[in-house]
């Protein structure tokens, strides 16, 4: 069994003894083909959930680069596929990781307001998530994370139908037309979380 295997397996156990943890849509995650998955991010807690709840593809996730400062958390990062990205101004070479993680089969994560929200609502979605959605050839599949947080309470993984970016394949897309189809996905998102927080 590989660390990523051993890791979400552990994973999943914290989150069933910990929380009343509950996936739904499990069948709407492909066992191949290029998937990015795109969550809301409300809590440190939310790679746990997402992990947890989708055992049958690795993740490689996007993470910010100050997380890899400390060397055993980097070693771990690594062991679990995080990608490290300047969230600020995103190189080349980073870009090119991500593409080729998604290429190798890897799932891709994404957060797409690009940093935890924690007040209540949400905020905006940022280009990105377009970006490597076309550029990686890669449907996206919206997820709504529905919880408190708290010990012993409700989690709620809500996976939506993956979502085609196809007719904007080889298209030259402006900052705005990222933004805005990435915002799309996030309002998938939003209506999810808000119909199954109810």
């Amino acid at each position: 069994m590989s660390f990523y295997n051993f890791a979400t397996k552990v994973l999943l156990m914290f989150s069933k003894t910990f929380y009343k943890f509950e996936v739904i849509g499990k069948e709407n995650i492909p066992n191949e083909g290029n998937i990015i998955i795109a969550c809301n991010h409300k809590s440190n807690l939310d790679p746990i959930f997402i992990a947890s709840a989708i055992q049958n593809r690795e993740i490689a996730a996007i993470a910010k680069k100050e997380l890899f400062k400390s060397k055993p958390l980097a070693f771990i990062l690594n062991k679990l596929n995080v990608i490290p990205i300047n969230r600020d101004k995103p190189d080349v070479s980073t870009i090119k990781n991500i593409l080729r993680s998604i290429k190798d089969g890897y799932i891709l994560g994404i957060f797409p307001e690009g940093t935890r929200v924690k007040e209540p609502g949400f905020g905006q979605a940022k280009g990105g998530l377009t970006v490597f959605a076309v550029k990686g050839k890669a449907d996206v599949v919206p997820i709504s994370i529905i919880s408190n947080y708290k010990f012993f309470n409700r989690v709620t993984v809500y996976i939506d139908k993956p979502i085609s970016f196809k007719e904007y394949y080889g298209k030259k897309l402006t900052t705005e037309d990222n933004e805005r189809l990435a915002q799309n996905v996030l309002e998938v998102i939003k209506e999810n979380y808000y119909i199954h927080s109810k």
